[in-house]
């Protein structure tokens, strides 16, 4: 395998498009101009980036999208490398091209689209890095790691002129898409108030005595890039790197991002919120994670409209303690006149009294791909879907909740209702929780809750401005990067 330094690739690509005098000025790879000349009938040669997970639905996905072709296949693990292109080759003639490490396939002319499955911390690097070689992108959720990297994403896409689309299909959802502005224009009234929901019924992670050592067939170095070399005590690398905030985000910030996206839909994409708490715990479980899997958080918007979040990410089949007119994951948008309940794949309407007096069905979405692939053909960013923006935002909410809660002090829990103080929203959910927490006989003395600190974001800055621990917060808007994969201070 050849491993190239990002000055390395970097510099190829810059020479590449000089070579053939094409937007010398973005430095960008000679593919930009393969893909700026195509006919609208010649199919996009797409790269899917990470085959595990979420890659398997990029590979199904764009397999079916209009206009487009899977014509290479990059992951670090050789096993799941060589499974997935084994499996999809099949009887194909046309073999697909194989590469470990994503800079080689970057320099490859014949690739006009990454898709982008791989873990968090990759996220921002692999887009700046293929905007940069001439490659529009498909970035999976969340679009960033941190909030930082998130904007240098955007900044990257503008200077070279990119069309980034992300994996928030319910952006797609015909339900929703018919739902929404219903809701918008007003026939319940004004809207009142927001709820967020995630509740997955998820097991501990496990944990091993000794640090675990990585699969042979897997390239670690390569795996772990951008992410700081730390012992992993969970007995599972793949996956399970979503429960680490080394590289992922929680589930505040794996499923929580689509129904943060649904929030900033309904409220007219706002953008960052002027406020944000939350609070949370990893309760029950004693494993490899530290992450929460219990978490609430409140924003606000300055719009008057309040906004709770609430994930539970822990076993609860019999539903103790959740919120009981909502769905298990989705969205609850109360209004003056009733409310609407629902997410991917549809929801309904509902009176003051509780009865249902209309339906939005929805097809989950099942376009997403599809509608992206238009817009890059068309060479026309106005339709994609889920923009890189909107979804930076709302990749942001959940960033911005996980930054509260990190900053937290661990708190008794008969202290925590307390400290929440008058917020009726927050301190509605803490009691709900304890119920589910007592149900599974968790003892409260043992395991404590971390207590958010109150925090105010500017959103010219993207800065915390106050708040007990701003100083704190504003160290977790970036990360540590390890060389050599960094995502430069200037794009």
């Amino acid at each position: 395998m050849t491993t190239l330094s990002r000055r390395q690739f970097l510099t190829k690509t810059s020479m590449a498009a000089s070579a053939v005098g094409i937007a010398a000025s973005y430095g960008v790879h000679a593919s930009v101009a393969d893909a700026a000349s195509r006919s609208p009938n010649e199919q996009l040669r797409v790269a899917v980036v990470g085959l595990n997970g979420r890659g398997r639905s990029h590979i199904n996905g764009f397999s079916k999208a209009s206009g487009s072709q899977i014509v290479a296949f990059c992951d670090a693990d050789s096993s799941i490398l060589e499974k997935r292109a084994s499996d999809f080759d099949g009887g194909r003639s046309t073999k697909l091209k194989r590469f470990a490490d994503y800079r080689d396939m970057l320099n490859d002319n014949e690739i006009d689209v990454v898709a982008i499955a791989t873990p968090n911390h990759w996220h921002a690097l692999m887009t700046i890095d293929a905007c940069a070689a001439g490659k529009h992108v498909y970035v999976e959720k969340p679009v960033c790691h941190s909030v930082w990297e998130g904007r240098k994403m955007i900044e990257a896409m503008q200077k070279y002129n990119r069309i980034v689309g992300a994996g928030f299909q319910n952006r797609s959802d015909t339900g929703l898409r018919a739902a929404i502005p219903w809701i918008q224009e007003g026939n319940l009234g004004k809207i009142t108030a927001v709820r967020g929901l995630c509740n997955r019924n998820r097991n501990s992670i496990g944990v091993n005595s000794t640090p675990t050592r990585p699969p042979a067939e897997l390239d670690y170095d390569l795996w772990l890039g951008p992410a700081a070399d730390l012992p992993i005590y969970r007995p599972q690398i793949h996956y399970d790197w979503h429960w680490d905030w080394n590289t992922g985000n929680g589930d505040m910030g794996n499923q929580g991002p689509h129904e943060m996206d649904l929030v900033q839909w309904v409220l007219g994409d706002p953008g960052h919120p002027v406020n944000v708490r939350s609070i949370g715990g990893r309760f029950a479980w004693n494993d490899g994670g530290n992450t929460p899997n219990m978490q609430v958080a409140t924003f606000d918007f300055g719009n008057g409209i309040p906004v709770v979040f609430e994930v539970r990410n822990i076993h609860n089949k019999e539903r103790v303690g959740q919120f009981k007119d909502g769905p298990g994951v989705g969205i609850v948008v109360t209004c003056e006149e009733g409310e609407y309940r629902g997410g991917r794949g549809g929801g309904a309407v509902y009176d003051k009294s509780g009865k249902k007096i209309k339906d939005f069905k929805g097809d989950s979405g099942s376009k997403h791909m599809s509608y992206f692939t238009q817009a890059v053909r068309a060479n026309d960013p106005g339709k994609v879907r889920s923009t890189l923006e909107s979804a930076f935002h709302s990749s942001c909410m959940s960033h911005l909740a996980n930054i509260s809660v990190r900053t937290g002090e661990a708190t008794h829990a008969a202290e925590v209702v307390d400290r929440v103080g008058d917020d009726v929203a927050m301190r509605e959910v803490i009691e709900r929780f304890s119920t589910q927490l007592s149900h599974l006989n968790v003892d409260f003395a043992k395991t404590p809750w971390h207590v958010g600190t109150a925090l105010t974001f500017d959103a010219a800055t993207e800065r915390f401005t106050e708040g007990e621990n701003n100083s704190i917060a504003n160290d977790l808007l970036k990360r540590d990067y390890r060389s050599p994969f960094i995502v430069p201070d200037s794009i």
